[in-house]
């Protein structure tokens, strides 16, 4: 390791206003977010369990996990080019109702004792087709509503820290009892965590539609978007980790909850209990991010994540222990969410606010659309050999993914990346 102040550590400073308020926009931001998430993690445990009831063949549920990440490759960067287009927070107010009312109606199917695989798969498209467009316009709306591009770092921190809190301390220990106690109500707390998380985002103040010319058609907008990030080096280099990070960790959860139940024997009940252990990791990880990204640098931060996530992967699959397996899944934790933070940054600080929403839909396109193959793949992996088989490939590949960031996203080639983009702001 450098010296600090040498030319590698150009980077490996404090990012600023970590420590202060963040405002009363984004407060309000922020508390929306938080119902959102906690919703979140009630729909995909109790789904995932429902699921769990309804088949044990582990493709046929490797295919609900495809189903959830598959509109993402479809619909990723219109949904981006929408959010450029509109006003982001009526567009994120219109999307969470549709959301709201499709798990409304899983809840009455599952009450009536109607609920059906091919209904799971039905649902699990429509939200991740409103995903698309919600998660897009809160990310893009955070540039604005906090008002200083130096402090998104902190300002992701605190959402990170609290999308972990809610999945992974909150949300899954809710979701797991009242499922195994009645099924319906843990649908009917999703039902009521996404109507409170749009409530709060009726009274968000400010106009949020980017600056840009909304006429221009949306085929000619996506282009203008793909053509940013091809040619901008580290745009490519980030996408690049993203896609294999994406792929690997998709193959390592998809069958989470096979995993859990098969291998490690841990009943139903509990189940989300043990997802605890990976969210105090992840909530460690956005706390930490910052203040490790600002003492090691960015890129050697991100590069840290990729070798940790990997080896965690590689721990779990080693062991049969529930402890151990934990203690893993915390570590991984940490290390997605040290990534989450550094890199999301990251990629807002190097794109101009008018690409934004279609920037950020691109990365969902390689990231999330990749997902669904490697939740095949770790199905198929499971099925011809094992539920330990899609963990020991996962963390093979993604120890590979930070082997190449190392040597693309180092210290001084983020710092350049970010030196330009400033220039060309203040232009």
């Amino acid at each position: 390791m450098t010296q600090r102040g040498q030319a590698d550590d150009i980077e490996a400073t404090a990012p600023a206003g970590a420590g202060r308020g963040l405002g009363g926009g984004f407060n309000r931001l922020w508390a929306a977010a938080t119902a959102g998430q906690v919703g979140d993690a009630v729909y995909r445990v109790a789904i995932a369990l429902l699921a769990a009831r309804l088949t044990t063949d582990p493709v046929a549920f490797s295919v609900l996990t495809a189903l959830g990440y598959l509109p993402w490759l479809v619909l990723g960067l219109p949904s981006g080019a929408l959010v450029d287009r509109y006003d982001r927070r009526r567009l994120a107010l219109l999307v969470g109702a549709v959301r709201t009312a499709a798990i409304g109606a899983l809840l009455t199917a599952v009450a009536l004792d109607r609920a059906s695989l091919w209904l799971l798969y039905a649902v699990v498209v429509v939200l991740g087709a409103c995903e698309t467009v919600y998660d897009n316009a809160l990310l893009s709306m955070l540039p604005t509503v906090l008002g200083d591009r130096e402090r998104l770092e902190a300002a992701n921190g605190r959402l990170q820290g609290t999308e972990l809190l809610a999945q992974g301390f909150l949300g899954p220990p809710a979701a797991s009892a009242l499922f195994a106690l009645l099924a319906s109500a843990a649908f009917g707390l999703n039902v009521a965590c996404y109507a409170l998380a749009a409530l709060l985002l009726i009274g968000l103040p400010g106009i949020h539609r980017a600056k840009g010319d909304v006429r221009t058609p949306m085929f000619r907008a996506m282009g203008e978007a793909v053509r940013f990030v091809r040619g901008h080096t580290m745009h490519r280099a980030l996408l690049s980790v993203v896609l294999v990070l994406g792929f690997g960790n998709a193959m390592a959860t998809a069958l989470i909850v096979l995993w859990t139940r098969e291998v490690l024997g841990v009943p139903e009940a509990v189940f989300g209990l043990f997802l605890l252990a990976g969210g105090a990791g992840g909530v460690l990880g956005s706390q930490t991010a910052a203040r490790l990204a600002g003492r090691i640098g960015r890129g050697r931060a991100m590069v840290l994540s990729a070798v940790v996530t990997g080896l965690g992967y590689a721990l779990a699959a080693a062991t049969r222990s529930p402890y151990l397996a934990a203690g893993a899944y915390a570590l991984t934790g940490w290390a997605i969410l040290l990534w989450n933070v550094v890199y999301g940054s990251l990629r807002q600080r190097l794109t101009p606010d008018p690409l934004l929403g279609r920037t950020i839909g691109i990365y969902r396109v390689v990231a999330w659309g990749v997902m669904p193959l490697g939740a095949l793949a770790g199905g198929a992996l499971a099925d011809a050999g094992g539920l330990r088989a899609p963990l020991l490939v996962a963390g093979a590949l993604t120890l590979a993914a930070g082997g190449y960031a190392a040597f693309r996203l180092t210290n001084v080639r983020v710092a350049a990346a970010i030196a330009e983009a400033d220039a060309n702001a203040a232009a």
